[in-house]
Formats: C-alpha cells, sequence, structure tokens
C-alpha cells in the first residue's frame, strides 16, 4: 500500500478528537443529542482548522447505524464508507471547479432521491465562496426547504462572500484558529504514535509556524520526519528556510554596535548560504521584537523560541527601546520595498546601512537619535575644546551625528558646556568657521554682510536657518503634509536669530496662506521640536528674490485715467473707486 500523509492517517474521525474547537463539538453533540437536527450548516474560519473533517464526522453522526447519535461508532457499514470517502449518502463538492448554474441545476434534481443506505443524504460543499452570484440564486430555494432526508454542509475561509440570502438559511459555526499548545500536544501524541522522535522546542516552533493551522502543523511534521530521524529546531529551521540561530544572532550583535562592514559581511554569508533576502529580513525583525519584549518582560516565555534568555540579556544593553521601535519601523518599510523592488539585495543592504547608523526619517528613527544624544551627553562624552585667540570656542562634537550626503546640508549639535544648551549649525558653517589653517590658533571674523531692514527687523542671513527650514520640507514630506509642504517650498530664508525664523515670500498668496492660524502653528510646533525651543515664523513678502523696503515718504503712485474717464469725472463729478 502506497504511503499516506500524516494528516490523513491522523484526521479526527469523532468530535472527540477534534482539537481546539470546543464551542463546535459542544453545539453540535447538544443538537444530536437532542434531535434538533438543521436542514443547512455553515461552517467558517481558516483553512486547517477542521472544517471539513467536522463535516464527515457530522455525516458519519447522522447516518451510524447506531444514530444518529453524538459519538459514531466508526465499525459499522456506513460509518466505514464515510471514512474511505466511498459513500453513495455523502457527495463532497469542490466549489472552485462546480461554481456554475449548471452544477447547481443538477445538485437540485439529484436531492429528490431518497438516500441509498443512510438515513440522510449530506452535501458537504466545499469553498461554497466560489460559487457564482447566478448559482447561489439557483441554490436558495432547495437550500431554504429542501427534501427531508437532505442536509447541506457549507464550508469556506471567506465567509464575507456569501450571500446574505444564504446565511439567513444557514447555522453559522466559526471555527477558530488553534492554540499553540493546543497543536503541540496533538503532535506529541502524533510523533509517539508514529514512531517519530522530536525536541518539543521543535514541535513549538511548527506550532508557531503553522499560524493556528492544525493540517499545516501536521504536514510540517511529516516532511520534517523525512528529513531525519531525530526532529530539532535546526531541522525545523532548515525545513522553513529560516535564519539559523547562531547567524541571527551575530546580525544582531554587530547592527547593535554599528559595526556596518561586519553587518554587511554577516548578511552575505547567510545570503550565499541559500537563505532568502525577505526571510532574513523577517527573521531580524522578530529577533528585535523578542529583544524588546525581553526588555519589556523577561518572564514572558514565548520570546525564548527565537534565542535563549543568556544571549538576549547580553544583546540587551546593545539597544535603547527607542532604537529597536526605529529598526522594526524600518524593517516593516523594506519588506514593503522588496515586494516592488527588482534586487532584493540592495534594497536590503541600504536597510542593513540605515539600522547601523539609526538612520531614517520616521519619528522612530528621531526618537532614537535623540536618545542616544542624551544619553552621550549624560555620560559627559563631549569632544575638548579649541583655544581661539584668548577666548574658548566650543568645538563641535559629532557624537551621534548622522553620515552626509554631499550637496547636502545636515544639523548636527553644537555643545556649549558653559551654557549647556544645544544649538544647530550646519556642516559647511562648521567648514568655514572652525577649521584652522597648518595647527595654528586662528581667530573667527564675523562676515561684512549687508542688513536690510524688513518690517524693522534687523536681518542677518543665517545658513543655520537654511538648514532648518530644509529639515522642516523633509519633516512636512514624512508626514504627507502636501499642501503646506507646497507653500513652504516656495519660502526663502532671510534670518534666523535662534527664536524668529524670517521667511521671504514672492506673492501674496502663499504668504497669507502660511500666516492662516492652522498653517503657521502647525509649522511652528515642528520648528519648535527640531530645535529644542520655541521658534516663531514671520512671513515677509519679496520681490525680485529681495524683502521688499517700506518707503514711507514716498507718495503712492496714481495711475492715469483714460481719456472717456477723465471727461466724465470732468462733467459729473466724483471719485474713482477700486473694488
Amino acid at each position: 500500500m502506497s504511503y499516506v500523509a500524516l494528516y490523513r492517517t491522523w484526521r479526527p474521525q469523532d468530535f472527540e478528537s477534534l482539537v481546539g474547537q470546543e464551542h463546535i463539538k459542544t453545539a453540535l453533540t447538544n443538537a444530536l443529542e437532542s434531535g434538533k437536527i438543521a436542514h443547512a450548516y455553515l461552517f467558517t474560519g481558516p483553512r486547517g482548522t477542521g472544517k471539513t473533517s467536522t463535516a464527515r464526522i457530522l455525516a458519519k453522526a447522522l447516518n451510524c447505524e447506531q444514530g444518529p447519535t453524538a459519538h459514531p461508532c466508526n465499525i459499522c457499514a456506513n460509518c466505514q464508507q464515510i471514512t474511505q470517502g466511498s459513500s453513495m449518502d455523502v457527495i463532497e463538492i469542490d466549489a472552485a471547479s462546480n461554481r456554475g448554474i449548471d452544477e447547481i441545476r443538477q445538485l437540485r434534481e439529484r436531492v429528490a432521491f431518497a438516500p441509498v443506505n443512510g438515513r440522510y443524504k449530506v452535501y458537504i460543499i466545499d469553498e461554497v465562496h466560489m460559487i457564482t452570484t447566478d448559482a447561489f440564486n439557483a441554490l436558495l430555494k432547495t437550500l431554504e426547504e429542501p427534501p427531508a432526508h437532505v442536509v447541506f454542509i457549507l464550508a469556506t475561509t471567506e465567509p464575507h462572500k456569501i450571500p446574505a440570502t444564504i446565511h439567513s438559511r444557514c447555522q453559522r459555526y466559526d471555527f477558530h484558529r488553534v492554540t499553540i499548545d493546543d497543536i503541540v500536544g496533538q503532535l506529541q501524541k502524533i510523533a509517539v504514535g508514529s514512531d517519530i522522535v522530536a525536541d518539543e522546542d521543535a514541535l513549538r516552533l511548527m506550532a508557531i509556524q503553522a499560524d493556528g493551522g492544525m493540517r499545516d502543523a501536521v504536514s510540517l511534521l511529516d516532511q520534517c520526519a523525512v528529513m531525519s530521524k531525530h526532529v530539532n529546531a535546526d531541522i525545523v529551521r532548515q525545513v522553513l528556510g529560516i535564519v539559523g540561530r547562531e547567524g541571527l544572532r551575530n546580525l544582531v550583535t554587530v547592527i547593535g554596535k554599528g559595526d556596518l562592514s561586519a553587518a554587511l559581511q554577516s548578511m552575505s554569508e547567510l545570503s550565499a548560504q541559500g537563505k532568502d533576502v525577505k526571510q532574513i529580513i523577517l527573521e531580524l525583525a522578530e529577533y528585535l521584537r523578542a529583544l524588546l519584549l525581553y526588555k519589556a518582560d523577561a518572564s514572558y516565555e514565548d520570546i525564548y523560541l527565537t534565542d535563549t534568555a543568556e544571549a538576549l540579556s547580553a544583546l540587551a544593553p546593545l539597544y535603547t527601546t527607542e532604537r529597536i521601535l526605529a529598526a522594526t519601523s524600518r524593517l516593516h518599510q523594506t519588506m514593503e520595498e522588496i515586494k516592488l523592488s527588482a534586487r532584493e539585495k540592495i534594497v536590503a543592504e541600504m536597510c542593513i546601512f540605515d539600522l547601523c547608523r539609526i538612520q531614517g526619517d520616521s519619528l522612530e528613527a528621531l526618537a532614537a537619535r535623540v536618545a542616544q544624544l542624551e544619553a552621550q551627553l549624560a555620560g559627559g562624552q563631549v569632544a575638548p575644546q579649541t583655544k581661539v585667540s584668548g577666548q574658548q570656542a566650543p568645538k563641535l562634537s559629532t557624537v551621534g551625528a548622522a553620515p552626509t550626503t554631499p550637496g547636502h546640508s545636515t544639523l548636527t549639535a553644537e555643545v556649549r558646556p558653559q551654557e549647556q544648551n544645544i544649538t544647530f549649525v550646519s556642516e559647511h558653517q562648521q567648514e568655514q568657521e572652525f577649521e584652522p589653517e597648518q595647527d595654528q590658533e586662528f581667530e573667527s571674523e564675523p562676515a561684512q554682510q549687508v542688513q536690510p531692514i524688513v518690517n524693522d527687523i534687523k536681518v542677518v542671513p543665517s545658513e543655520n536657518g537654511v538648514a532648518l527650514w530644509k529639515n522642516l520640507c523633509a519633516t512636512l514630506a514624512n508626514k504627507k503634509k502636501r499642501t503646506v509642504l507646497v507653500y513652504a517650498e516656495l519660502g526663502k530664508v532671510i534670518s534666523y536669530d535662534g527664536q524668529v525664523l524670517t521667511l521671504g515670500l514672492s506673492t501674496m498668496m502663499s504668504k497669507e496662506r502660511l500666516e492662516r492660524t492652522d498653517y503657521k502653528g502647525f509649522i511652528q510646533e515642528i520648528l519648535s521640536g527640531l530645535v529644542g525651543h520655541a521658534v516663531a515664523l514671520n512671513c515677509v513678502l519679496m520681490k525680485d528674490n529681495e524683502p521688499k523696503q517700506i518707503q514711507a515718504d514716498k507718495p503712492p503712485v496714481r495711475k492715469t485715467q483714460p481719456k472717456a474717464v477723465k471727461s466724465a469725472l470732468d462733467v459729473f463729478g466724483g471719485t474713482v473707486k477700486k473694488y
């Protein structure tokens, strides 16, 4: 006899052997014992949770020679035929391949015939949601008032596709996902009964991968048993293509240390072993999830399937909560990008780069960088000072600074130990003001610049403000505030003194729009968040990229009136008003 798959060999044959569906067993058992048998049932739920098996058990319970009974004997001829799938009174229909109105018409003609051996003729229609609308309409009358000897059992994984008219004619039973503990218990029973040696952690890993589907878990056990007589967690990972624990642990370690070279090398080694890039990213996200939950609650047992408590304890100091959240957000973004990319490895490498340097424009990434900077400031990790012509000039600390791309100005932190506050300077300004020549003391002379007057405010053009405004625009783009971004990009920073940022706009419409209460308040909130204190926004109108000057002494220019208008004014008198 040919080999029979484990999920077929161990298919439940009575309600007692049905795993994880206690509410279904109780309801159907009570209905059979009380004789309240419905003419139509609708079984819904995820794949592999026992819908079709329960339908066959119900068919045996109805047609058992000792029934109808809640405990079919599985010995009589009717039970044996239903188990073997040869009963003429139990008709299983695959709705995916018999979905048209012609098949339903044939079914309506056959339901009138009496059962051959049993009491009931049971129609089990699997994946019933695949039936066409016309076919459903043809089934309605028969489903509502079938002959007394007919019972319909409809099974589907997508109940939302079933018409309401069908729902109303059936008793619905929802099958739940089987819990991990229930799956592990059943797998242990199957392993013992099938002479398979399997470790408990391997069975638990199968249960997690099955995602609540009992059939999927049994099929995975069957496949692993072919690989080795002793099934352990490594065999399961090999079958599933899951990244090995050691390789994944090493990757998480070097990322935590910020060692980009080692992280890329580890990624290449895993890829060379045949590990799928998408699976590596997924497993990396799951490992960081375990690390986050370990930091929150070390007693949560589910995380120790990913790695041991000792390994997680050693890795915990390398990551803050903010950094794990930022990394998880970046990994999820990478999973979406991989779906659309022709070169998955490139997307993964860019992700590893960001994870090592805590890069990214998400709020989580920004929070992680701020937390890192605060920790370093609290630990006194600031750069030494350089003497500048008899006075102390601050030297910029690059602790936690993001790597820059040529042609882009980024914000870094300038630490003033005397004042203990943080201001923002651009990279270009660092090069101009803090670059000593030939290792000698130098003096920084302020540049002589023209200071135009705009609304009686002294203007001092500053690259600080330009860099800050660029960061504002990037934040607006990240928040998908496209309308505000359009007007913000039209502006040109005129001055920024640390408290007020003056923005020049070439059109009155853009100026009025940015001065609206909601727009201005939103922008000021972002600016204040970027620099760490309140910043006000001042909008001025510009002409030819220069601020308009107030000319109080010059009288307004009067336009020459057309000759016809002037003649009318001379005759009738009056003035011309503009509306």
